[in-house]
């Protein structure tokens, strides 16, 4: 299998911006078309569900990082890396599926349904991101805008055949699945996928993995946490509030990170070398940014909180959640490619961001609803940022991965 030895041509950046920017608007653009045709009490259903399963998606992310980075740098185990990875990324669809089963004619039964709508975007994920590593950057760029096709169409369809939350969510698996077959399909030589690996081989790569995709689902399930919160503390009315507040977050992000990914295979290869000193003092330098930026944010809503609206304030803190979360993001990114110890410091920073937000929202978001839990969110990349920075100061020099 072949990779990308230099940066991609901004051609091809911007192709896959445009496929990836596409999916994410209609992503998002359905949700404010659901909310016109069933109206808020309907919709929070769907919201509560997509809300809370979200995060699902990104438990490809390990897999799909681990065929970035790893590709690249050990050709010769190519296939197994592929192989492990697409395995691990249709596990969670293969579990919604079954609970989708289980919960069949239950109001409960759009979790699973969200579930495993959210698994299978992950696995297309994976598999379009293969096709990406060995040098067919069509295959992602035309696979997700068939499917921002395909979910506006369902939104039609919700209104033309009255369909309920699950029945709309039921649509949207099949739809998912069916382009990520259609985009997954020759991946890679099926011999070299049948060949039998060397003893350890996958047994490294599922760690890679596992450290690799932490930082993303954790992120992302932190907010589904925020949900919760709402849910258990009577506040399930302002998910909706709380989704719309997220979606320009949820887009800028999602941009950022997939930028990041499609330098991926560039820049592990650049870190593992004479760049990884480098790449730590950049690290430290956007680390401690995003601290001072958070503890200021942080400072300046709880003394405006009091003579600002929940809509002021949740503004003003998306305008530092969002700048935060890109910088944060880039941080991690150049640890997660430098060496294996960076590595692991990136993973224990995503499951303490996480912990913070826990603890965080318990206390603070039944009481104060929406505008808390963007507050939570925003300290909790200052707790990561503060734990961080330390760790790396005794470690200028990144360890082989």
């Amino acid at each position: 299998m072949s990779t990308p030895a230099a940066l991609p041509a901004a051609r091809t950046v911007a192709s896959l911006v445009a496929g990836r920017g596409g999916f994410r608007i209609a992503y998002h653009g359905i949700a404010l078309g659901l909310l016109a045709i069933w109206g808020a009490d309907v919709f929070a259903v769907y919201a509560s569900a997509v809300g809370a399963t979200a995060w699902i998606a990104l438990l490809s992310s390990g897999p799909e990082k681990a065929v970035l980075k790893l590709v690249p740098r050990l050709p010769h185990t190519a296939a197994a890396v592929v192989r492990t990875a697409l395995v691990t990324a249709a596990v969670p669809v293969a579990i919604a599926l079954l609970l989708v089963v289980a919960t069949a004619g239950s109001p409960a039964v759009v979790y699973p349904l969200a579930a495993a709508w959210s698994a299978g975007v992950g696995l297309m994920t994976v598999a379009v991101a293969v096709h990406r590593a060995a040098g067919r950057p069509a295959r992602d760029s035309l696979g997700f805008l068939v499917l921002a096709v395909l979910l506006a169409a369902s939104v039609v369809l919700a209104a033309v055949g009255d369909l309920s939350p699950a029945g709309e969510l039921a649509l949207l698996v099949l739809v998912t699945l069916g382009v990520a077959a259609w985009s997954g399909r020759a991946v890679a030589p099926v011999a070299s996928l049948l060949t039998r690996p060397r003893r350890g081989v996958t047994g490294a790569v599922l760690r890679a993995e596992l450290m690799l995709g932490l930082y993303e689902p954790l992120g992302s399930a932190g907010v589904g946490v925020l949900y919760a919160v709402l849910a258990l503390s009577d506040q399930r009315d302002s998910s909706t509030t709380l989704y719309l507040a997220l979606l320009i977050s949820s887009v800028v992000g999602s941009l950022t990170l997939y930028l990041l990914r499609i330098y991926q295979p560039v820049s592990s290869l650049r870190l593992r070398g004479a760049g990884g000193p480098a790449g730590m003092v950049l690290a430290r330098r956007l680390l401690t940014a995003a601290l001072i930026s958070g503890v200021l944010g942080c400072a300046l809503v709880a003394m405006l909180a009091e003579n600002l609206s929940a809509t002021a304030l949740i503004a003003l803190l998306l305008g530092f959640e969002i700048p935060i979360h890109a910088v944060i993001s880039l941080a991690l990114f150049v640890l997660e490619n430098a060496g294996r110890h960076e590595l692991t410091i990136a993973a224990s920073s995503a499951a303490i961001q996480f912990g913070a937000v826990v603890l965080l929202a318990a206390v603070l978001v039944p009481a104060h609803g929406p505008p808390a839990a963007l507050w939570v969110l925003v300290a909790s990349y200052a707790v990561l940022a503060a734990t961080t920075v330390p760790r790396l100061r005794a470690n200028t020099e990144p360890r082989e991965a």
